[in-house]
């Protein structure tokens, strides 16, 4: 009997040091259609907030050795805005004599943009070559961008492993660090913290899970609180990204 358990000692012992180590790296199909859900809140105290659900159909049209290209198109906005006072709501939903005057001002300024294309090249890595968007909207890149914000390291990791990226927007740099804290069942769960500087101050703190066989990110939840100009923000997004078929966005012109 003691043997027996020496033996099964032993053996958790070397289950619970063998680390599964992973290469993340995007693994698209052409013809591969996904649904990106946001859920986004933003908050500056008594200057307002604002809330936004948002859905977007996103194809791979091209696979290669180095780079994926991908066309992406809004499905549905649902938008609740305080500002000054005033609040304002608008639903893409919703039909012109549903909305009130606000709620078709706003439309005039969405439906250019849910009628938009974005065509983004990135590299397996997940860095970003090229972003495009037809007819030109400005700003609107960044709904792609923020979506899949992930670059991954270029060696295995581990529980534990850590990596840096850094990005700058509009003169405020984003120093985010990703940490493994688990691999379990096929999926990889990254802590996520950082810092914000240059033209805001503030701090990075979240959780991304991204399924290993496709290196695609599936869910994360991000909070970023910046003081800019007197002000102080807290953004709270929460996206989700399915694996659909048809295309949404396909299915939403016929």
């Amino acid at each position: 009997m003691k043997r027996i358990l020496i033996a099964l000692l032993v053996i958790t012992t070397l289950s619970a040091t063998a680390q599964e180590s992973v290469l993340l790296r995007l693994n698209y199909t052409k013809g591969d259609s996904y649904l990106v859900s946001v859920d986004s809140k933003q908050s500056s105290g008594m200057q307002g907030g604002m809330n936004m659900k948002m859905t977007m159909g996103m194809i791979v049209t091209e696979v290669a050795a180095e780079n994926i290209k991908t066309e992406s198109q809004i499905t549905a906005v649902v938008m609740d805005m305080m500002q000054g006072g005033m609040t304002m709501s608008y639903d893409s939903n919703n039909k012109d004599e549903e909305l009130d005057q606000m709620g078709q001002m706003m439309k005039s300024q969405f439906d250019p943009m849910m009628k938009a294309t974005i065509y983004t090249s990135q590299d397996r890595m997940g860095n970003m070559i090229e972003t495009k968007v037809e007819p030109s909207i400005p700003g609107m890149e960044q709904l792609t961008t923020s979506s899949n914000a992930i670059n991954y390291p270029k060696e295995k990791v581990t529980v534990g492993s850590s990596w840096t990226s850094e990005k700058n927007n509009q003169g405020m740099k984003m120093s985010t660090t990703f940490t493994v804290s688990s691999i379990a069942n096929g999926v990889v769960t990254l802590d996520v913290s950082g810092k914000v500087s240059g033209a805001g101050t503030g701090s990075i703190k979240g959780k991304t899970t991204v399924d290993i066989s496709s290196g695609v990110p599936t869910s994360a939840t991000l909070e970023v609180t910046i003081s800019a100009q007197g002000m102080d923000i807290t953004a709270t997004t929460n996206t989700c990204l399915l694996y659909t078929s048809p295309s949404p966005r396909d299915k939403r012109q016929s």
